[in-house]
């Protein structure tokens, strides 16, 4: 439990870094927010308005003072460009980001802990090799090249899956979660269900792709070194057997490395999706946060970093406290 508290500590002192730093590099980069809100035929004094306005005027300091306050409220502000609530506008597109990493990391996992326990159990034979090859191939081709390649070959030349969107055009799903998948399972319509799974495709295997070879790498490195084991050496002897042996008492340990890696990932596609979402057309937070980006929308480039953020803080710890559930060795000062 005082782990857990200092932790929590540390993850409001992050947030806060994280804030300040936000807040003062959106102000000194180039570019100016009310010129692009009344656009160039404004004259200077209707620029200058809009800057007042906006609270541009004020030292940086005070600015910042002002939106802790308001942020501490619950209140992020509105956003320039879509002239709403930050936060509500955030979390209706958070669940279509979730969606497609939760799918891309859930496929990278177990594609790769097949992988790897498959060429441990078969070290030597073309199954082996096959899988180095997954792992080479993986690193060797970014994920916004894979999306590339899938819209040529599926979208343009095939034509046997969607390249763009989250559904059909001509289907609805009632929100309750903002899952499709969820929600159209909840709606009982099967064809909906479909329609989702089937965009969902091509980006889940995108991002999924470069993820699966670097969580095969750790992983099958780890299984080797964890079958050189003592315990290992004993299981044998006791005339376990070895696909017991790999599946249940050596993957376990193995799994340690391999979880960091995950962890790690993990915020880094919650954040870094963006280039996937545009090429897909995926109406996630990537789409909104270059929308945000290029139009200088202040108030929701905060959000967006804010949630970032705590997307970080809260995956770090759930990893921290799987450890102790993988290895009870590991104890928490």
């Amino acid at each position: 439990m005082l782990y857990i508290v200092r932790r929590l500590i540390y993850a409001v002192v992050s947030l806060f870094g994280v804030s300040v730093a936000a807040f003062v590099i959106l102000r000194v980069i180039p570019g100016d927010p009310a010129l692009l809100m009344v656009g160039p035929t404004a004259s200077e004094a209707d620029i200058e308005a809009m800057r007042e306005y906006l609270g541009l005027t004020r030292p940086i300091p005070e600015q910042y003072l002002l939106w802790l306050r308001a942020v501490l409220r619950g209140d992020f502000g509105r956003s320039l460009r879509f002239n709403d609530a930050v936060m509500p506008l955030i979390l209706r597109h958070l669940p279509a980001t979730l969606e497609l990493v939760l799918a891309s990391v859930a496929v990278a996992f177990l594609v790769a802990v097949l992988i790897a326990v498959v060429s441990i159990l078969k070290m030597g034979s073309p199954l082996e090799t096959a899988g180095t090859f997954v792992g080479f191939l993986g690193f060797a081709i970014p994920n916004f090249l894979w999306g590339l390649i899938f819209i040529v070959v599926f979208g343009a030349v095939t034509h046997v899956l969607p390249v763009s969107g989250r559904i059909d055009s001509g289907l609805t799903v009632p929100r309750v979660t903002g899952f499709l998948l969820i929600d159209s399972l909840l709606a009982r319509d099967l064809r909906a269900f479909a329609s989702v799974l089937k965009h969902m495709i091509l980006p889940t295997l995108a991002l999924a792709l470069p993820l699966i070879a670097m969580i095969l790498r750790t992983l099958k490195s780890s299984l080797l070194d964890v079958m050189g084991e003592d315990y290992i050496f004993t299981d044998r002897m006791k005339g376990l057997s070895e696909v017991y042996i790999v599946c249940v008492r050596a993957l376990r340990n193995a799994l340690i490395p391999a979880l960091t890696i995950l962890g790690v990932q993990f915020t880094f596609l919650m954040s870094g999706s963006i280039i996937i979402e545009k090429i897909f057309s995926w109406p996630g937070l990537g789409l909104l946060a270059l929308t945000g980006i290029q139009y200088r929308d202040f108030p929701l480039v905060q959000g967006l970093i804010v949630v970032y953020a705590l997307i970080l803080v809260v995956t770090n710890l759930v990893v921290d406290l799987l450890y102790g559930f993988l290895n009870p060795r590991i104890r928490y000062a």
